[in-house]
């Protein structure tokens, strides 16, 4: 079935990691569903491109990049963003994300179009899948430069990340947590806006006459532009005159608390003049709806950050269940405070930015009131009107911050932990490593993970590098090494930590994390001790 503009060879085009589709099917039921919402959603049937065969039908001879090339050109490209989408190595990577976003910035339509609500839309609708690592996050905004929002099917639980499924719709389900009918809606309503913006950009008699109007639905993820033709416009915003382009942020790196929801949109605009002034935003995600996730989720922000920026307006915020007196702003609020009381370079923003023609609640009166009270010289509150003017004073205020004092000195080489369940090989490890340095180790016994932890975290800063070693323990070492990284500053800290199994057994592959300051490796038994050795010397070599 042909496109509905000449201009295409199909309508969507759904990119893809074929092992998302491996264990449940889930995303041709996805395609399927979509059809359908799709059908009930707009007039004209829509073309859709999906690969369901891996080889899609080509034979051993065929070049299948080449083969592929021409089903890229369509109007709309969907990638799935899972827990393996951003990798850089593979197909749906090189040749379908990335051409696409090239051809599209250059082709007679540009990447962003202006919608029938006067908003604008991107081409590139990412659903996401999975919650993502903050090192994919990263490289999408870096690829896309701008913030990254998407339209979400990831099932909503703590301690579990799998896509949103339809029967999931019948089960209980926590409070505010994901219907996938409504987020099929979503998908369906952002293609509408989307094909009827490209239809009134076409020339007349370049697609179907009648046009598909619809509500003025803002749901297509909006990113600034790679460099190209077109100007750089975010979905919610009005601009007047085309944006300057924005490159991809390098600058420092900037926690941008979540807020409450009448301030959702006005982050979302902050967000992008701090991408536009060269700063790095974090989180990049929508606020988690699991009160244990946003904890994680804040503390992690603040650890990789140089500084946080706060909004707050009206309304006290979304209240914890166990603790109604702290909502998530004060909560972000106090965790930053403790962040810079640790960390003498670290500064925070505060911008009060109430509608004058409602009333602020009490319990946020006392709030601000209680934060005007306690400001210090790393504090800063601003009641400014523009966003701009904000940045600018951030940026003013983190080149004038005093540099961080000389790292104390180090009076450990070496710090090894690792679980009582590897001591045998920790043992033997750590027997060839002392030959040559000097190696503090530390064994975690069962059911004292938290005693340990601390002690883990006291003796990390004193070391030039710190291990944590599994073998049969990946189970325990990927979540402690987390929770430690975040606990010893994060992208702050001052000591690279190591993190090493063995491959065998084989499923120890999968337990890697990346993060600033976290080195995965697997290795053989006796290839352990040898990367320790290698890493250690990397440190010790002058740069």
């Amino acid at each position: 079935m042909a496109a509905l503009l000449p201009d295409f060879e199909y309508d969507i085009f759904i990119s893809y990691r074929h092992n998302d589709n491996q264990f449940d099917g889930w995303v041709t039921e996805f395609v399927t569903l979509l059809q359908e919402e799709l059908a009930a959603t707009i007039k004209e049937q829509l073309s859709i491109y999906f690969d369901k065969d891996r080889a899609d039908g080509l034979g051993d001879s065929h070049l299948v990049g080449a083969s592929l090339a021409h089903r890229l050109r369509a109007l709309i490209l969907i990638p799935l963003i899972s827990q393996t989408y951003c990798d850089t190595e593979r197909f749906s990577w090189q040749h379908e994300f990335l051409p696409f976003l090239q051809q599209a910035s250059a082709d007679r339509l540009g990447l962003h179009l202006r919608l029938p609500s006067g908003n604008v839309g991107s081409r590139i609708l990412p659903l996401r899948i999975h919650n993502l690592d903050p090192a994919d996050v990263q490289l999408l905004e870096a690829t896309l430069g701008g913030q990254l929002r998407t339209i979400d099917f990831v099932y909503q639980e703590l301690g579990v990340n799998r896509p949103l499924r339809p029967k999931d719709d019948e089960l209980p389900r926590p409070t505010g947590g994901l219907l996938y009918r409504n987020q099929i809606n979503k998908v369906a309503n952002a293609i509408k806006e989307l094909v009827a913006a490209a239809k009134l950009a076409s020339p007349p008699g370049a697609g179907a006459a009648a046009v598909a109007t619809g509500p003025a639905f803002i749901a297509a993820p909006a990113f600034a532009p790679v460099p190209a033709p077109t100007p750089a416009v975010t979905a919610g915003l009005r601009p007047t005159a085309p944006a300057a382009v924005v490159a991809p942020a390098t600058g420092p790196v900037v926690f941008l608390a979540w807020t409450s929801k009448e301030l959702a949109a006005r982050r979302e605009e902050l967000a992008l003049v701090c991408t536009k002034a060269g700063l790095r935003v974090v989180p990049a995600t929508d606020c988690p709806l699991d009160e244990n996730e946003f904890k994680l989720k804040t503390q992690e922000g603040l650890a990789a950050a140089e500084c946080a920026l706060h909004l707050l307006g009206n309304e006290f915020g979304r209240r914890f269940e166990d603790d109604e007196d702290c909502s998530f702003p004060m909560y972000a609020y106090q965790e930053a405070q403790r962040a810079a009381a640790g960390r003498p370079a670290f500064r925070q923003f505060v911008w009060y930015c109430p509608d004058e023609a409602t009333a602020v609640k009490p319990t946020q009166q006392a709030f601000v009131a209680a934060i005007r009270n306690e400001l210090t010289a790393r504090c800063t509150f601003t009641s400014t009107g523009s966003a701009m003017q904000l940045v600018e004073d951030l940026r003013t205020a983190l080149e004038q911050a005093a540099p961080p004092p000389a790292a104390p000195e180090k009076e450990l080489d070496i710090f090894f932990v690792f679980n009582e369940l590897d001591l045998d090989e920790a043992n033997a490890i750590t027997d060839r490593l002392s030959e040559e340095f000097p190696v503090e180790v530390l064994t975690i016994e069962p059911d004292s993970e938290d005693e340990y932890k601390e002690l883990t975290v006291r003796n990390i800063p004193k070391s030039k590098l710190a291990v944590v070693y599994f073998k049969n323990s990946a189970d325990w070492a990927l979540p402690f090494v987390k929770q430690v990284w975040r606990l010893v500053g994060g992208a702050g800290s001052a000591t690279p930590i190591l993190l090493v199994g063995e491959d065998d057994p084989a499923q120890n592959r999968l337990h890697s994390f990346k993060a600033p300051k976290v080195i995965s490796r697997i290795q053989p038994h006796l290839g352990v001790s040898e990367e320790v050795r290698r890493v250690f010397q990397q440190l010790s070599t002058p740069a």
